[in-house]
């Protein structure tokens, strides 16, 4: 819906968008939360995310409502999980198991492989169902793509949430930036390579920063102190950093996991596009993109690499115009009127990356939810 149209026209639609978000996640949401909990809890998530849908179709901007939403995600996977570290009181009261971590995923690969190689040896292999997680990956690549790592990956939510939180940033990154961008690669990798010769999570063992608790940690004497060197780095990373730059420092150098989407994220065919002919060169886009994915000489034109999440920052500051939402860089024809606008790419997008997040995010939400409730006496 364009913003130019008066408030009473872009209500129906938007309220349809909403609906059209909050039927699948609440079926999807109280199909798990239900088995433990009530499913009002799992009703106030699917109200929650229908009203992130309502926002972005009623005012068209896409990132400032996705951050709350994909923030207040990240926020309740810690009220769920991780609490609980600082007393009894804040343990958990369902799903105290951690869903099965994404990111540990993409550098166990190689390990994964092996598994089904001496499985299919012995003749007990078997191919990938809908169920599985190997099915699981490819619909959520197919789906929504690197745009998991903007809707729904519980350490992006921090990252995102405090990169928006300085209103400048206190210390501004040069062009060595960019060129450090294919560091997750590399590290992508390194864990592979290392985590076969070990059969070991070796991205979990020493630098995964949730592993602080020590439940991971093995050995003694320096490999210990090496340990926790390690995450306690990639702790600051993912909570100072931000702050000091407004960039998601984390996200964009650490985290095998995007250099993982970044390469089968091109299977999914949503794309931020950078018109060349809009673009002034003003630099505004690079400013604005927390994952430091778009490359521009002053006075030049903007290009988007693979590393881009299609968050949706550069498309609101970009005075021209010059960013949209694209499949595989062509836009679908325009349509005219208010309810046919809701086939546009945009809210295509949008539809895909917060239905998949919201139902994933019901794992912990509706959960965490119920631990606030719980742990105020109601």
């Amino acid at each position: 819906m364009e913003t130019t149209a008066k408030p009473e026209q872009r209500a129906a639609p938007a309220a349809l968008f909403a609906a059209l978000v909050f039927i699948p996640v609440f079926f999807f949401s109280a199909a798990i939360a239900g088995r433990e909990i009530s499913r009002l809890y799992a009703l106030a998530w699917a109200l929650f995310s229908g009203g992130i849908a309502y926002a972005i179709a009623f005012t068209g901007s896409v990132s400032g409502p996705r951050r709350i939403f994909f923030s207040v995600s990240a926020l309740a996977f810690l009220v769920h999980f991780k609490l609980s570290l600082l007393g009894k009181a804040l343990a958990p009261s369902c799903f105290t198991d951690t869903p099965f971590c994404h990111i540990a995923m993409a550098p166990y690969f190689l390990n994964y492989l092996y598994q089904q190689y001496l499985a299919l040896m012995s003749g007990g292999w078997k191919l990938w169902g809908p169920l599985t997680l190997g099915g699981a990956w490819l619909f959520v690549t197919l789906a929504i793509g690197r745009a998991w790592c903007s809707w729904a990956c519980f350490y992006g939510g921090i990252d995102d949430g405090l990169s928006a939180l300085p209103r400048r940033p206190l210390l501004r990154l040069g062009n060595w930036a960019l060129r450090l961008r294919d560091l997750p690669a590399a590290l992508l990798i390194f864990f592979m390579l290392v985590s076969l010769a070990y059969m070991l999570p070796v991205f979990c063992l020493w630098l995964c920063p949730f592993k602080l608790t020590g439940s991971f940690l093995d050995g003694q004497g320096w490999h210990k102190t090496a340990q926790y060197a390690l995450m306690y780095a990639a702790l600051a990373a993912l909570v100072i950093a931000p702050l000091l730059t407004k960039k998601r420092i984390f996200c964009s150098y650490l985290c095998p996991f995007a250099a993982w989407q970044a390469f089968w994220g091109r299977l999914n065919p949503f794309r931020v596009t950078a018109d060349p002919a809009l673009c002034t060169g003003c630099l505004k886009c690079t400013q604005a993109c927390p994952m430091t994915a778009i490359s521009c000489a002053p006075g030049g034109k903007a290009e988007v690499s693979a590393y881009c999440n299609l968050c949706g920052q550069c498309l609101e500051a970009c005075p021209g115009a010059g960013f949209r939402y694209t499949l595989f860089g062509l836009e679908l024809p325009r349509a005219a009127g208010f309810f046919r606008e809701l086939f546009a790419v945009k809210y295509l997008y949008v539809f895909s990356a917060l239905t998949l997040g919201a139902a994933f995010s019901s794992l912990w939400a509706p959960a965490a939810l119920r631990d606030l409730v719980k742990l105020l006496g109601f």
